[in-house]
């Protein structure tokens, strides 16, 4: 009788920690609208400076390709190539903008 008990007691303890798990769930999609600023004419090895923090390679951020998110605002871009600053530019992105910055050269 014990036993039978105890099997019972385990069962609906199974049964009722399983009813914890399936917890309804809804889909939320929200849209990212935050401004993006890509790249044309970019070298290996130029890197992106953005407020003064190393964003990586500007070849991660190619025009047509990818693009890098940015909150909105007032921001100071750089790019250095071997060390060098070859560009520099103080710009204002608002939010659904896209800018594409070109930076060539043999500078």
């Amino acid at each position: 009788m014990v036993k039978r008990s105890s099997l019972s007691a385990v069962a609906l303890s199974l049964f009722l920690m399983g009813g914890c798990v399936n917890t309804p769930t809804a889909m939320v999609q929200t849209q990212d609208d935050r401004p993006f600023i890509m790249f044309s004419a970019v070298r290996p090895g130029d890197q992106v400076i953005l407020d003064g923090i190393n964003m990586g390679p500007a070849t991660d951020y190619v025009a047509g390709k990818s693009g890098m998110r940015i909150e909105p605002g007032t921001h100071t871009l750089q790019i250095r190539r071997a060390g060098k600053l070859v560009f520099n530019q103080k710009f204002y992105a608002a939010d659904g903008v896209s800018k594409t910055f070109t930076i060539g050269g043999d500078q």
